[in-house]
């Protein structure tokens, strides 16, 4: 009826607009960037690298380094504001511990760290021969460190106005570059070297271990005790025939989401199972995520 007033049931029809609005509203997950995104990335990355060292002749970038610079400078941000990945899955809590886990290393790191360490290595071996050569005296050695390392330091504090001519410097005081190269490789190849097996968390709360054969359950009864240092977890065996396991505690990664295992919260997680199990457990250093585990009886709840 036309002169009919609305019911309290009564809504308007949402307009263009309103549609509009509503979609605007809605947050969208945040994603992660993606495997080929990092590879376009460090691919640019790289050429930019190949290209400096070689035009390295020259006192300045010419316009191709310029291009390719700017190139990946632009795929850099746009990889950070548009990651096209997977979306990112929260894991903060222990509850949220769920899936198959496997330790990762970050080659980026690795190899950084290796070029450092070349570069000292490099700069070792010229002090050594220009000294053992009669090129170079002692003297002559520390005086060109102090114009590397004033010339350098000049050009930082100008903002890199300044050119301070390194390039006609022997670069001796590169030899420091040892260094911060050696420990980066360590800190990063340490999670490879001490790598453990890849282990998956089930719904129930039960552990398996990929072994060579497949995956196996984890029972924790037959292990005596349990030490995590927030590099590994190691199961020691309470007999002989039963092998020890060793699991990944650091740069630990879920397989389905990507999402990294911090390992306060893999700590977190064990410890709820194996005092479920009837371990005793003693924490060491709760930040890092270490912990000691002893087992001190049958006791054994399947609640999760």
């Amino acid at each position: 009826m036309a002169n009919q007033e609305p019911s309290d049931e009564y809504e308007p029809e949402k307009t263009d607009d309103d549609l509009l609005d509503t979609a605007e509203g809605e947050s969208t997950p945040a994603r992660r960037v993606a495997g080929w995104q990092r590879v376009l990335r460090w691919s640019a990355w790289l050429t930019f690298l190949a290209l400096a060292i070689a035009n390295s002749d020259r006192d300045y970038f010419g316009p191709l380094e310029l291009l390719a610079l700017a190139g990946a400078i632009g795929i850099s941000v746009w990889c950070l504001a548009k990651p096209l990945g997977r979306p990112v899955v929260a894991m903060d809590e222990a509850a949220d511990v769920q899936g198959t886990f496997v330790s990762r290393t970050n080659w980026g790191l690795v190899l950084f760290g290796v070029a450092l360490t070349v570069g000292g290595i490099g700069a070792i071996g010229a002090i050594v021969y220009d000294l053992s050569t009669g090129r170079a005296a002692v003297r002559d050695v520390f005086a060109d460190m102090w114009t590397f390392v004033a010339g350098w330091t000049s050009e930082a504090l100008s903002g890199w106005s300044y050119d301070a001519h390194l390039e006609r410097t022997h670069g001796y005081a590169l030899f420091i570059l040892v260094v911060p190269g050696v420990l980066i490789v360590w800190w990063n190849l340490v999670p490879l070297i001490k790598r453990g097996r890849e282990f998956r968390v089930e719904p129930d709360g039960s552990i398996s271990v990929r072994g060579p054969h497949g995956w196996i359950q984890l029972l924790e009864y037959e292990y005596s005790a349990v030490t995590a240092d927030a590099t590994t977890i190691r199961f020691t065996p309470a007999s002989d025939p039963t092998p020890g396991i060793v699991l990944p505690q650091a740069r630990v990664f879920s397989r389905e989401t990507g999402t990294r295992l911090r390992s306060q919260v893999s700590a977190a997680r064990f410890q709820e199972r194996l005092a479920r199990c009837g371990f005793t457990i003693e924490v060491i250093d709760d930040k890092r995520g270490s912990f000691r585990g002893r087992r001190t009886g049958s006791t054994f709840s399947l609640e999760s």
